[in-house]
């Protein structure tokens, strides 16, 4: 009698990339409609197929794919609401553009890039944890769905805290483990007392020597705690080094964040 394994094997299989091909976003018939491509020209082509070098270029495989290493559904919450202190402004300054036609427009992207079908089977893995904390998301090397020491060693404000954290004892943070010791840092930062003085001579300071900095420096604005930066630096890389350099600084209570390439001001 002939093993009945194989074919469960195959069924199972089979089931299994049916269920995958279903929720694949990339092969929604939609994505590739006339009017979704007419979005596209008007609302996306000045920047991901003109010159703005900080957007990636559609057809890009190597940056489509590394961005959506977290998920499609990371992708699209950074896409529709920005990210925070950088310049990436909400659904790229097209506000009239609904939440839905804006993943249209991702999906759109993705589908022209020679995505492959191992980083979409990642990308909805990841989905399927419900995360979409995109610091979580960057700090999870192993996209695993947890964040150890190991990865943490580069982050000595987070890696101190992670015993004290890690409920469990895993030794990781869960999302939800990763995001209370966040809360709690940063309930810690705006608790201490500093001058405004102090806070901004410490901004500027920390970030005196990164490179792209103009020499004049940028401009900074303290008032009860509230911190505004403005000014135009060499690039994207560089308003999240500075964020990331005064993100900790003692007494902080709030960033506006006003940085801007000059590669933005031609599209402002």
């Amino acid at each position: 009698m002939k093993s009945k394994l194989p074919f469960l094997l195959v069924c199972t299989l089979t089931v299994a990339f049916l269920q995958e091909a279903r929720s694949n976003p990339l092969a929604k018939p939609e994505v590739k409609s006339p009017e979704v491509e007419t979005l596209y020209r008007q609302n996306c082509s000045h920047c991901h197929s003109g010159n703005a070098t900080s957007a990636p270029r559609i057809g890009d495989t190597n940056a489509w794919t590394s961005r959506l290493s977290g998920g499609f559904n990371q992708l699209y919450n950074s896409t529709i609401n920005g990210i925070p202190n950088t310049a990436m402004i909400a659904k790229g300054g097209h506000q009239e553009l609904s939440d839905d036609q804006v993943k249209l427009l991702v999906a759109y992207m993705l589908s022209k890039s020679n995505i492959s079908s191992k980083t979409v089977s990642q990308a909805l893995s990841y989905d399927n944890r419900k995360i979409i904390d995109r610091e979580f998301i960057l700090l999870d090397k192993n996209k695993n769905g947890l964040i150890d020491k190991h990865e943490l060693q580069d982050q000595a404000v987070y890696s101190k805290s992670l015993t004290n954290f890690d409920k469990n004892k895993d030794g990781a943070l869960s999302p939800s483990e990763f995001i209370e010791l966040r809360a709690f840092l940063e309930t810690s930062r705006q608790s201490m007392k500093v001058s405004d003085e102090e806070i901004t001579q410490l901004i500027k300071l920390t970030t005196s020597n990164i490179q792209g900095i103009p020499q004049s420096g940028i401009r900074v604005n303290t008032k009860d705690g509230n911190v505004t930066i403005a000014g135009v630096v060499g690039s994207n890389e560089i308003i999240t080094k500075i964020w990331q350099s005064i993100r900790w600084i003692p007494g902080i209570k709030s960033f506006d964040n006003k940085l801007m390439t000059s590669e933005m001001l031609k599209f402002d």
